[in-house]
């Protein structure tokens, strides 16, 4: 237990708990975690139940899978050997295992792997293994073992993408390989290295990697996920080969003594986990993964994802695991952190959860720094029928994953179909953009009015339908 508590006003916590709760609800989450963290201290809330059935509530220390959260721990260890001389990251991955001396183009670098940067596309090992183990839809290749592991990454190499600057590909398989230079350095099982060297000195003493240790936990999340709307037990996916790209199991408040280290410039509480300069290294940006509707770019470092927010540099990374989300990151500048972990997969995963947490803590409004709470909220309110004066023109708008889609089917338009992509996200109006097919890029614009919505294309002007 944490003995002291982040210097948090009472009203931010409450709206931050407030908001947590309206998601579980919202959301049918059947249970989810959360803490608050700085350097000073923790606070954390849990919400719904561990057990369903039994109507056992979940509680600040209940374990659950933290997914590719994991990845920043592969990341501290790989650190820990450069910091004692025995590797470098520029080293080639082939210095330390025999993994890809057959791949095209220049060596595979640890640097490479923990950046997603190597130009090697997901070969599906880690989906694969997940469907397989939660008994949903197996996919029926071979893995099950180290030699299955090796075969399947090695017929894979041909897939390298070398003809592009900067490729991203996001490669559990290159995390399992990471996992596995760790043993060969250590002599050690990659959970066995872990524990004595990260979880065990900041006293994270029940996170683990093991199915025997987490079914012997009195307090641990019955894994759930959804099957016709509704929460239906099922099983977490242990297994060696996604130990280092997702494998751990820990609770919110131990997952905060962890981001507590990172904002201590790699020590806590008199245990130093890594200097300040390889924290630092940790969180520099390798790699653009992404960029989001508002037009941040999210970067990726070693095992950390890393975009401005609110002003700020955030700090973080999702894992999700079919049966268990996570949520663990923080802001520089800030000094705040905060952790989040659900059962099910719901709409809102904790990676969009706890960066709203995040802003809510430091007085801004969620759906103004989360574009998929913006999105969220958006979408459903634009979606339905809309008609032009006396109905000489009809569309359709729907939802088309993260944007719309505009349909109409008449004598006069013919078919159309054209997918609308999010540019602009207002209180009052909202502007897309879409590709038509003489090549034009067409502005699509919707605007709240006192009658509803109207949505503006081309020519016309069209006004939803009650």
């Amino acid at each position: 237990m944490d003995e002291t508590v982040p210097t948090i006003g009472d009203d931010a916590l409450e709206a931050a708990e407030t908001f947590v709760g309206d998601w579980v609800s919202e959301d049918r989450i059947p249970g989810a975690t959360m803490s608050v963290f700085d350097p000073h201290g923790t606070t954390a809330s849990a919400f719904g139940a561990r057990k369903l059935r039994e109507n056992e509530p979940a509680t600040p220390d209940t374990l659950l899978g933290i997914g590719s959260c994991t990845k920043s721990f592969t990341g501290v260890a790989i650190l820990q050997l450069a910091e004692e001389g025995k590797l470098a990251v520029d080293d080639p991955v082939n210095d330390y295992v025999d993994a890809y001396q057959d791949a095209p183009g220049e060596p595979v670098t640890i640097r490479d792997l923990l950046s997603h940067s190597s130009g090697l596309p997901s070969d599906g090992m880690a989906t694969a293994l997940i469907s397989r183990m939660m008994g949903l839809e197996p996919v029926e290749v071979p893995l099950s073992g180290a030699e299955d592991f090796r075969r399947h990454v090695a017929d894979a190499l041909d897939e390298r993408v070398t003809h592009h600057d900067e490729p991203f590909f996001y490669y559990n398989s290159g995390f399992t390989v990471l996992g596995e230079i760790i043993e060969e350095l250590s002599g050690q099982s990659y959970a066995e290295y872990v524990e004595e060297r990260i979880l065990d000195p900041l006293g994270m003493e029940r996170s683990t990697f093991s199915e025997d240790a987490f079914e012997a936990d009195e307090d641990r999340m019955t894994p759930y996920y959804k099957e016709d709307g509704s929460a239906t037990p099922g099983s977490f996916p242990f297994d060696e080969s996604i130990h280092a790209p997702g494998g751990m199991l820990s609770s919110v408040r131990e997952l905060a003594r962890y981001g507590r280290m990172h904002l201590n410039g790699g020590e806590l509480a008199g245990e130093r986990v890594l200097p300040a300069k390889r924290i630092e290294e940790a969180r520099t940006p390798v790699s653009q993964r992404e960029q989001l509707v508002d037009g941040t770019p999210q970067e990726y470092a070693y095992g950390w994802m890393v975009r401005e927010f609110l002003d700020d540099t955030l700090v973080c990374h999702g894992g999700g695991i079919g049966v268990y989300n996570a949520f663990v990151g923080y802001l520089r500048d800030a000094e705040l952190g905060v952790a989040v972990q659900c059962t099910t997969t719901p709409e809102t995963h904790p990676m969009y959860a706890g960066p709203a947490v995040l802003a809510l803590l430091l007085g801004e409004e969620p759906e103004a720094a989360v574009p998929h709470l913006a999105l969220k909220r958006a979408l459903p309110e634009l979606t339905g029928e809309y008609a032009s004066y006396r109905g000489i023109m009809e569309f359709t708008v729907e939802r088309m994953g993260g944007g719309l889609a505009l349909r109409a089917e008449t004598d006069r338009a013919g078919a159309l179909e054209l997918p609308l992509v999010p540019a602009d996200l207002g209180d009052d109006d909202w502007v897309f953009t879409t590709v038509e097919a003489s090549g034009a890029e067409v502005p699509i614009r919707f605007e709240r009015t006192e009658d509803g919505v109207d949505l503006y294309y081309q020519r016309w002007r069209l006004h939803k339908q009650d």
